[in-house]
């Protein structure tokens, strides 16, 4: 039986070192398996000597340093993931209108008007379902609708006076 080299680990620290960082060696296929992600199908290669034995202790350095690399990947993927969702936080409120079902009152009269003119800025004109797609209530809008109308065109009269004088 050949001897084991002074720097190298005996095979029971071996094992136990295995065990101890959650590691596997598969022997028949001459690899090891990271047993704390096994879904990334990682397999790392063993550290071999010129004369193509393995080195038992380089063999373990390796896979901790293996780990640790993916781990790394794993972390900067999750920072891009949590960069994404930030920036879609802070857009969200630009690009998507806010709720008016809660709206009541003053506030409601005018987020209709203004929703009114910038709907009347399209072909098709003031349509009530793209209000309703846009939160309306059919309720809020038959109770609301009239008085909306009035601002609108107020605020529409008052627009054009300026850009006239």
């Amino acid at each position: 039986m050949p001897r084991q080299q002074d720097d190298d680990i005996s095979k029971t620290d071996f094992a136990w070192q295995l065990r101890l960082h959650s590691l596997a060696y598969l022997p028949n296929i001459d690899r090891f398996i990271d047993l704390r992600h096994p879904k990334a199908g990682r397999h790392i290669l063993p550290v071999l000597n010129e004369a193509g034995r393995m080195l038992r202790d380089a063999s373990i350095q390796s896979c901790l340093a293996a780990r640790a690399a993916y781990e790394a990947e794993l972390a900067l993927r999750a920072r891009a993931e949590q960069t994404k969702a930030d920036l879609a936080e802070r857009l969200a409120p630009a690009a998507i209108a806010p709720c008016r079902a809660d709206l009541d009152g003053p506030a409601a009269v005018n987020q209709l008007a203004d929703d009114f003119i910038l709907q009347t800025t399209r072909n098709d004109g003031v349509v009530f379902g793209d209000l309703i797609r846009m939160g309306w209530q059919a309720e809020q809008l038959k109770q609301h609708s009239s008085a909306a109308r009035i601002v609108a065109q107020r605020r529409q009269e008052k627009q054009t006076a300026e850009v006239l004088a």
